[in-house]
């Protein structure tokens, strides 16, 4: 994105993991700007990608394009702030988990704003990205794209509770992922496989089989049918499966994780009344 300026405040593994897929494809990489008062890892960020670093925001960050909010909740009302004077006409997207738009806008006193649910993955590039837009100018839609599509899927939100909803599937989707792969591991090691061949085994098994169903056309039920032969292996590992509810069991632990997200979001919006 040629010409355009983006900050970072807060340089922690999110911030680092998207800034990793934005040098990709970013004409200046001095164009990146990242705030963090930990001077090592503002070091280390400019060491590896040779952005541009600050130990303190201020006004510089009005002459940005769009300024990253890549800090944790709990630091978010103080951030915005100490620097709403220099965010007041600045486009703003927020990766701030569980944070409403409606009290970013509180707290700025302006409406270019995004907030975004990106997930780990991101920083192989093959992440999901959920999105809302409250700013409706082109041009910060557009900086989100360039900003973002590096890092794998958008999906673009058109209410804001559905990102709560991305949350539970993809957001903290990878846990899920990990937990079955550490089972997959755990069922080798007992069978008498390495420790290597065992975390191997389950990887590129997952791996294998996300690769299998991103280029076909086909059902999930579909391809797991085709695994499957009448009187065979698979199909009684799978009657284990899904005699154990694992769906259900599924739907319950991600609208867990939903109901907390909207919680999270709630008690951010009462912090906010306190700080105005």
């Amino acid at each position: 994105m040629t010409g355009r300026k983006v900050a970072f405040i807060g340089g922690g593994n999110m911030a680092s993991a998207i800034i990793s897929r934005m040098v990709s494809t970013w004409d200046n990489p001095a164009c990146i700007h990242v705030a963090d008062k930990n001077f090592e890892k503002l070091e280390n960020l400019h060491k590896e990608f040779n952005v541009t670093t600050h130990q303190e925001t201020g006004e510089w960050l009005s002459e940005m394009d769009c300024v990253v909010l890549a800090v944790k909740p709990q630091q978010l009302p103080e951030v915005l702030i100490q620097n709403k004077e220099f965010l007041k006409d600045t486009f703003v997207l927020s990766i701030a988990a569980g944070v409403k738009t409606k009290d970013i806008e509180k707290l700025l006193g302006q409406n270019r704003i995004c907030r975004v649910m990106p997930n780990t993955p991101v920083r192989e590039g093959l992440g999901v990205c959920g999105i809302f837009m409250v700013s409706k100018e082109e041009k910060d839609k557009e900086t989100v794209e360039a900003i973002l599509k590096p890092t794998g899927l958008l999906i673009w939100c058109t209410t804001e509770s559905m990102i709560d909803s991305l949350t539970a599937v993809s957001g903290s989707g990878p846990a899920y992922v990990f937990l079955f792969l550490a089972a997959l591991e755990k069922a080798a090691l007992e069978f008498g496989f390495t420790a290597q061949e065992a975390h191997d085994m389950a990887v590129y098994t997952v791996l294998g089989s996300s690769t299998l169903a991103l280029k076909s056309d086909e059902t999930f039920t579909s391809l797991c049918k085709k695994v499957q032969s009448k009187g065979g292996t698979t199909i009684e590992a799978t009657k284990v499966i899904e005699g154990s509810g694992f769906a259900d069991m599924m739907l319950r632990a991600m609208e867990a994780c939903r109901i907390r997200a909207i919680e999270l979001g709630d008690e951010f919006s009462k912090k906010v009344e306190k700080a105005e």
